[in-house]
């Protein structure tokens, strides 16, 4: 085992609140409101604990170290698929990142929705389509912390960039321009966002658009703040078989992988959404 993978353990870890609010770009689902108080918790620690921060630098660091030793070693590939399929040794290099609280910063957006809350103007901090609209629109989330260097070192090595994210197929130039002001590499073709043509109930998957890249290059890492930035079909799966993924891939976590903490949303959050208290472990 190398230096860089035996000094990853314990990674990335994110203590979450009892609630968290609603992910970014989505539409809304059933299920019971966020509660402002875990929601605040989530919120505030994205944006005021330093610990955040710190995990990101961390992050990004690791993935500067796995991104020499993936170009040295024509065999490796981080993506699951890929390595299943062959083939991929000659492949230009790449590495793959999410947008959302992976390389940008939408914490100000679940601010704004808490704040409407805590003044009075609204009763809950659920997503807001309009709202998200407008934040989009604005081109103005913030780089994670290490992500601008790590892909600037990415791309002067020569490795290909891009961003797969579940933002709307509308929302790609508006994401494509935030992503150029936060001073991140990046093309318009490079960003990948839903396709507008997939069914409604698949449209979040993000790997037949993974196997897109794949076809053209060698996937050297995969970056992102959800279990879907790496396995296909992952999503909407209930906590269990969530966990059975990772548990089956967990090699492949600070080796291949480079994962961030979100509390504010994510696939964790969808899969209990429904009964949250249920997913309590007491000890007892």
């Amino acid at each position: 085992m190398s230096t860089s993978r035996s000094w990853v353990v314990g990674l990335v870890g994110v203590a979450v609140g009892a609630f968290a609010t609603a992910r970014p770009g989505e539409a809304e689902k059933s299920g019971p409101s966020p509660a402002a108080a875990g929601s605040l918790r989530a919120v505030v620690y994205a944006q005021a604990g330093s610990e955040t921060r710190a995990c990101a630098l961390q992050a990004y660091r690791l993935a500067e170290r796995l991104l020499d030793e993936g170009l040295a070693d024509p065999c490796w590939t981080a993506d699951v698929e890929q390595e299943a399929e062959g083939g991929y040794a000659c492949k230009p290099p790449a590495v793959v990142l999410d947008v959302d609280e992976t390389v940008l910063d939408n914490a100000p957006y679940n601010a704004r929705l808490l704040r409407a809350v805590l003044d009075g103007k609204a009763e809950s901090d659920a997503y807001d389509s309009a709202a998200w609209g407008r934040w989009s629109e604005q081109r103005a989330a913030s780089p994670i912390p290490g992500a601008r260097s790590f892909l600037r070192k990415a791309v002067d090595r020569g490795v290909a960039v891009f961003y797969v994210t579940n933002r709307k197929d509308s929302e790609r130039q508006a994401t494509y321009d935030n992503l150029v002001a936060a001073g991140l590499p990046a093309t318009l073709e490079a960003v990948r966002p839903t396709d507008p043509a997939a069914p409604k109930d698949r449209a979040w998957d993000k790997g037949p658009r993974r196997r897109a890249i794949a076809a053209t290059h060698r996937i050297v890492l995969l970056v992102g703040d959800d279990l879907n930035d790496f396995v296909g079909g992952t999503k909407a799966v209930p906590a269990a078989e969530r966990e059975r993924v990772l548990l089956a891939h967990r090699a492949r976590v600070g080796t291949r992988w480079v994962v961030l903490g979100n509390a504010m949303y994510g696939g964790w959050w969808d899969a209990v959404r429904a009964d949250p208290a249920a997913a309590l472990r007491t000890g007892e």
